[in-house]
């Protein structure tokens, strides 16, 4: 029973201990030193308490005591007097700048876990036990944190210093320029086979696979791994090749330099942590270049380089064919070509049109008609041509399109039979010139008007009204069409009238002519064949009709509802001075019987007085 009591109290005085120690893990934990770790690691032993999360705190106690910090050493920096120690001391640039990236990404893994225990802890609700082993762990991290911060300090400067040196030194290396190329030629040559070879492996490793055959006939992974692992030391000896070319040329002050700089980071394109190498090289280049052309030179050879490399890169992409069409690899590039000739094209026959026009205008010998003919069909044949020159530019075969276009004839031919009908009626009426430009024609009595346009598909008309009318051209090839300006601008006008019955014919057509020829209009014309007259048309139902027939030349005859007007006037009013009547329509109606009650309503009188002479007699 003593025992039981012992222990119990033990137990308590561990447990209140341990509450003390939490409540000052936050100051003194995490930047505690060993001898901290050694008492608590003591303490937690001879508790006597076992359990998981004792456990795990014991576990980080050793750690934290036992683990010592990286020693940060590396090989001694001197000045490299030849060329394979400048090239020596390049490659230690790039493999500190991969350490450098490493250790980057370590010390952002570590904060992100010591912001997530943190947090943690700070959740926790009176759980001393647990609020000490994540102290702890933080503690472990913290420690790691600065060991790895020391390291990349430490890489850091030591790249400095080796930009440094590697730029002091050029001026006191002797590099040979003829056999640099060559060497780089060799380099890219050797890893250009590796890679090839790389992947032939990889695709018969795949159809062995694909097959089923187990075997690896000398075609295994650490082979291929060999493989990769020789081809990127062969490009790291491509690269270390073209970085003495660059720094020839920098020694020299030689614009070569910018063209190789974009070299020198295509090839380190191909390598492992590829962006970081590439940064890194960028880096110490940008820094050699200010220090042997200056910085305002070199910002000028960098902004040209790369204004030439853009220029390539967007001539590549365009280059690239897209999708391909019957054969033929069709690129961005060449549908730009294509647009643009097509337009030129379009400008093209523009502006040949106009300058028809305007060379034409003042011509004697070239009417409105010819003018717009070939204005029309010079634009049609340049955009025609500009549409087939693009064709070819984009490398299709025209011979194929010929026959797509037989093979769609027929849909062709019943699907656009109204547009390739208005098309080839454009062509007839350009040629034939039945109707030109200028001519006032009648295409039914509510649509006539001054022809202004003749194109491939449809005709413009300009009424009297001023509106524009667009006809389709097969209307003036299937239909009746009048042209009354075809020849001369000279039409008979037949004016009908009508006079009551009884008037004497000969009186009225002598009255008719004789108003007319006094009429003052200068625009009637009285020839020995071609002359004013009146004749009698027929007997109506209500008149005797008559036709003036009245012959008009000029501008006139193109507003005949307005030359018509004027003579209906002068007919109107001669008439009613002589007296002679103007009918209209007159009907005798004949009534045979009507119905009883019908009559009583309309005579109801009447009625009455039959009815009382009846009652008298």
């Amino acid at each position: 029973m003593a025992m039981r009591v012992l222990k119990s109290l033990i137990f308590l005085i561990v447990v209140l201990s341990n509450t003390v120690l939490a409540d000052d893990q936050n100051t003194s934990l995490v930047n505690a030193d060993k001898t901290v770790y050694i008492n608590l690691l003591k303490t937690i032993k001879e508790s006597k308490i076992s359990n998981d999360e004792i456990a795990l705190q014991k576990v980080l106690l050793e750690k934290l005591i036992n683990t010592l910090p990286t020693p940060v050493t590396n090989t001694p920096l001197s000045a490299p007097t030849n060329v394979d120690e400048y090239t020596t001391l390049f490659n230690r640039y790039i493999d500190d700048a991969l350490k450098k990236d490493s250790l980057a990404k370590k010390i952002k893994s570590i904060n992100t876990k010591i912001k997530s225990l943190t947090k943690e802890i700070k959740s926790l609700e009176s759980n001393a036990n647990s609020e000490r082993t994540l102290q702890l762990q933080s503690a472990l991290y913290t420690k790691s944190l600065q060991d790895f911060k020391d390291q990349y300090d430490v890489i850091t400067n030591e790249m400095l210093s080796i930009d440094k040196m590697l730029t002091e030194s050029l001026k006191n290396i002797t590099l040979d320029s003829e056999s640099l190329p060559k060497r780089t030629v060799m380099a890219q040559d050797e890893a250009s086979k590796l890679r090839a070879t790389i992947d032939t492996f990889l695709v018969k490793k795949e159809r062995f696979e694909l097959l089923g055959d187990t075997h690896d006939k000398g075609i295994t992974t650490a082979t291929i791994s060999t493989k990769e692992d020789a081809y990127n030391k062969a490009l790291r000896v491509t690269i270390a090749s073209l970085f003495l070319e660059i720094s020839d040329a920098l020694k020299f002050k030689n614009n070569k330099a910018f063209v190789l700089e974009k070299s020198i980071l295509d090839e380190a394109s191909s390598l492992e942590n590829a962006n970081v190498i590439k940064d890194a090289i960028a880096s110490l280049l940008h820094n050699m270049e200010k220090d042997y052309f200056g910085t305002l030179d070199t910002i000028k050879g960098s902004t040209e380089q790369e204004f030439k490399n853009i220029l390539k890169t967007s001539w590549n992409m365009m280059s690239d064919p897209m999708f391909t069409l019957n054969g033929t690899p069709i690129s961005m590039l060449k549908i730009i070509l294509a647009i643009l000739i097509f337009l030129i094209g379009i400008f093209g026959g523009g502006f040949y049109k106009t300058s028809i026009k305007r060379i034409t205008y003042n011509s004697k010998s070239i009417n409105l008609a010819t003018r717009t003919i070939l204005s029309n069909i010079g634009y049609y044949v340049i955009v025609i041509t500009a549409f087939f020159v693009a064709l070819n530019v984009m490398g299709i075969d025209l011979s194929s399109i010929a026959l797509v276009a037989g093979a769609l004839s027929v849909g062709i031919g019943f699907g656009l039979q109204n547009i390739v009908s208005n098309f080839v009626s454009g062509i007839i009426l350009m040629f034939e010139r039945s109707i030109k430009i200028g001519d006032f024609v009648e295409l039914s009595d509510t649509l006539r008007g001054h022809v202004t346009d003749i194109r491939m598909r449809a005709t413009t008309l300009n009424t009297n009204g001023n509106i524009d009318v667009i006809v389709p051209n097969r209307n003036f090839i299937e239909g009746n069409v009048i042209n009354w300006t075809m020849h001369d601008k000279l039409k008979r006008f037949d004016i009908p009238f009508g006079v009551a019955y009884g008037t004497k014919p000969e009186h009225v057509s002598a009255v008719i002519v004789e108003a007319v020829a006094n009429s003052g209009y200068k625009d009637i014309l009285v020839t020995q064949d071609k002359y004013t007259n009146v004749i009698m048309t027929g007997l109506g139902s209500s008149s005797v009709n008559f036709i003036l027939q009245v012959w008009i030349h000029g501008e006139e005859i193109l507003a005949p509802s307005k030359t018509t007007s004027r003579f209906l006037i002068i007919i109107y009013n001669t008439l009613n001075a002589h007296g002679i009547e103007i009918p209209f329509p007159q009907h005798d109606v004949h009534i045979k019987s009507v119905d009883e009650n019908v009559h009583l309503s309309l005579f109801p009188s009447t009625e009455k007085s039959d009815k009382e002479e009846m009652t008298k007699a």
